[in-house]
């Protein structure tokens, strides 16, 4: 029998299959599994939520900031469920790289980026300001950023100790002073001063619009995330 999503619980299961109900979540829910797709309207960041619901783990699909995936034609949100967090967070991944590669979007973690190297304009010529790409981190984490204060909404598209790109479709001018917070969980939110060393006008193929931008002086919080990321 076909199974289709039931606007009850969220869930996809078969006629007969008794509904689990509405699937509350019983605990915290946390972010985890998360890429950077390039859709036609731009550049979005999806990533998988995952909270215990009584005996079992549910998980669901989330557009950053805050946009929920529904079951068609209704309010529910998407639910996968499964005995283990792994579990439920793995269904939740095949159904985001089905719905990718159906509609022709580009996942950015199956890309390999070749960004310029961001480097001081008052640096001597043999010292490196910013690490070469194989140090860099590929990752969407949420930012925001400013000439006077971190009010813009944006998405990092890779991060280093040193610097990082911002993935916007308003980049600043080269040489512009930023303030910047950077979020890299819940827990977690840094603030940071950096300046634009370089800007990408235009998205290309495998290459969004932004800016990358060099930190200066980054606190050793933000230090010690970007070595914590994978």
């Amino acid at each position: 029998m076909e199974r289709r999503w039931c606007r009850a619980c969220g869930t996809r299961h078969g006629g007969a299959s008794p509904c689990p109900g509405p699937l509350l979540a019983t605990g915290a829910e946390r972010p985890g599994w998360r890429i950077t797709v390039e859709t036609p309207e731009g550049i979005e960041a999806i990533g998988v939520l995952v909270a215990p619901a009584g005996r079992v783990w549910r998980a669901r699909i989330l557009t950053y900031p805050n946009v929920l995936w529904t079951v068609p034609g209704g309010e529910s949100s998407l639910k996968f469920v499964g005995a283990s967090p792994r579990e439920a967070e793995r269904q939740a991944i095949e159904h985001v790289s089905d719905h990718c590669a159906r509609r022709g979007w580009l996942r950015r973690d199956a890309v390999v980026l070749a960004e310029p190297a961001v480097v001081a304009a008052d640096a001597a010529p043999a010292r490196k300001a910013h690490p070469g790409p194989a140090e860099r981190k590929s990752h969407a984490l949420p930012v925001r950023y400013g000439s006077a204060a971190p009010t813009v909404g944006a998405l990092t598209s890779n991060v280093s100790e040193t610097g990082l790109f911002v993935a916007t479709i308003e980049p600043l001018d080269p040489g512009t002073a930023l303030s910047l917070r950077i979020a890299f969980d819940d827990d977690t939110s840094v603030p940071l001063l950096g300046r634009v060393v370089w800007a990408r006008a235009q998205m290309e193929i495998g290459r969004p619009s932004g800016m990358g931008v060099l930190l200066l002086e980054p606190p050793p919080a933000y230090v010690r995330a970007v070595r914590a990321l994978p």
